[in-house]
């Protein structure tokens, strides 16, 4: 990613968002293709227990694009629950790799992360 994802550490880093595991542990490999996705994490503790949220980044290298998703889920209420009871957000976006600066990035961001309202505090 652009200067070694520094814009990407940075932008996650003001969020408050910490970057979990190993490359290694964060890579996927395949049979044609070789997925790297850096996922960054927070927990919020809320009146229903803790939240947690993981955000992952990946690159679709045919499309040109980086993907930002956001995965947030409240982890005691998903085992529990035989469905996904537990999901408070699940959802996607992207952003061509060409069109990639700071403030793009910033804009994908504060679209995709919803802020802490509702049964969070």
């Amino acid at each position: 990613m652009i200067a070694g994802g520094g814009i990407i550490k940075t932008a996650m880093n003001r969020r408050g968002y910490k970057h979990r595991g190993s490359e290694d542990q964060l890579t996927i490999r395949g049979e044609y293709a070789r997925n790297l996705q850096y996922v960054f994490s927070k927990e919020t503790i809320t009146s229903d227990g803790v939240v947690v949220d993981l955000v992952y980044f990946g690159v679709d290298i045919l499309a040109e694009k980086l993907v930002i998703g956001l995965y947030r889920e409240n982890p005691k209420k998903s085992m529990k629950a035989k469905k996904e009871d537990g999901v408070h957000a699940n959802a996607a976006r992207s952003v061509g790799l060409l069109k990639l600066t700071k403030e793009t990035l910033e804009k994908e961001l504060d679209k995709l992360i919803p802020p802490a309202r509702g049964r969070f505090k």
